[in-house]
């Protein structure tokens, strides 16, 4: 598989076997993501791969404190969306619930599937992602080649992710199994494993928008 094939190929996965991914297969992905550029190579992304019994106390912990209406954000959210991100955003929902067949007035289905963000989708494996906060805002630019790392290469290793920034709004219920050091702040998590193909919400596609419309080309 070549990189053009990787990026066409790639898509977040939302529904997941029990089978867990191989402990080699996990190491080949995330090592070769260590050889993502880094401004001045801090290579600032600390990350926590959990699977099996720290897995689910990690996303027990997860789903009981936004069940208690919890929060704690270490890094700031967007507070609004301008268009036309506002509308890619409304499109992107519009594709996941109509796939999960979860209506707009149906609030028990969308409450389920607000909650399946912080159990991981029920992936066998949720990785948990840091960066260090005094390496703001430059070091997110490191961290998003370095998500992209791991997502191409989980492709060409036949596995599916999704990244999660969902994981993040629950910081503070998440720090204890982390052991990071005060600076280092949740960033987002990866859902990782394979592919549940009967799964309704893997049928969801979103689009992408003309390259004018984000790329000029000046001569």
């Amino acid at each position: 598989m070549d990189v053009f094939e990787a990026l066409t190929q790639r898509r977040s996965v939302r529904g997941f076997q029990q089978r867990e991914v191989p402990r080699a297969t996990l190491e080949r992905i995330f090592s070769a993501a260590q050889l993502t550029p880094s401004w001045c190579n801090v290579q600032p992304w600390r990350v926590v791969v959990t699977s099996g019994a720290a897995k689910t106390a990690l996303t027990d912990a997860l789903v009981a404190a936004a069940l208690a209406g919890k929060a704690g954000c270490d890094f700031q959210w967007p507070t609004e969306f301008p268009e036309p991100y506002g509308q890619h955003r409304k499109e992107c929902g519009v594709a996941l619930y109509t796939a999960m067949g979860v209506a707009r007035g149906d609030h028990a289905g969308r409450h389920e599937a607000w909650l399946r963000n912080y159990r991981g989708f029920d992936a066998p494996h949720v990785a948990m992602v840091g960066l260090d906060k005094r390496m703001m805002p430059y070091a997110a630019i490191d961290l998003g080649c370095w998500l992209q790392s791991v997502l191409l290469m989980a492709t060409e290793e036949g596995v599916s992710a999704c990244a999660q920034a969902a994981l993040a709004t629950q910081a503070d219920a998440a720090r204890p199994f982390l052991k990071w050091d005060e600076h280092v702040g949740l960033f987002f998590g990866i859902a990782l494993g394979y592919e549940d193909e009967r799964a309704p919400v893997n049928a969801a596609r979103t689009t992408r928008s003309p390259l004018a419309d984000n790329v000029r080309f000046d001569d």
